[in-house]
């Protein structure tokens, strides 16, 4: 009878998981999106302090490289300009499962993007999905 009370148990947890998670993406959904258009608008007006306060704290490049690093690389290595962006899905709202490879981050999303360069025209358009992550309650490009 225990094993019985387990296997219920567990089925009931799983089948939770499914309304918690669509409400959690419910809870978040605006407040990514608000952060990826944020991130993808810098990109596309050049904005480079801004781009450079939205990517995650914790990633290995802003570690890695103060604001003048990263105006050095743009400038060596210049990105392809944003004609055009639209944010098309946000899907995959989880928690973070490898804290000890990301200790800081709570957890990650991905925004899928279709976008416009301006050396191609606007017929080629380029579907990204991009990762942002949750630290210390804020939404960060990953």
């Amino acid at each position: 009878m225990p094993g019985a009370v387990v296997a219920i148990m567990i089925a009931g947890l799983l089948i939770w998981d499914v309304p918690r998670n669509k409400v959690e993406m419910l809870l978040e959904k605006s407040s990514i999106e608000k952060v990826a258009n944020n991130y993808l608008m810098a990109e596309k007006e050049g904005d480079l302090k801004q781009a450079y306060a939205l990517l995650a704290p914790s990633s290995v490049y802003k570690k890695t490289h103060s604001y003048d690093q990263f105006l050095k690389d743009i400038i060596n290595n210049p990105p392809v300009k944003i004609n055009t962006y639209r944010i098309v899905n946000i899907y995959r709202l989880r928690d973070n499962d490898m804290r000890k490879d990301y200790p800081d981050v709570d957890k990650f999303v991905q925004v899928e993007v279709d976008v416009t360069f301006k050396h191609s025209g606007e017929n080629s358009v380029f579907n990204y999905s991009f990762t942002f992550l949750k630290e210390k309650g804020n939404w960060y490009k990953g």
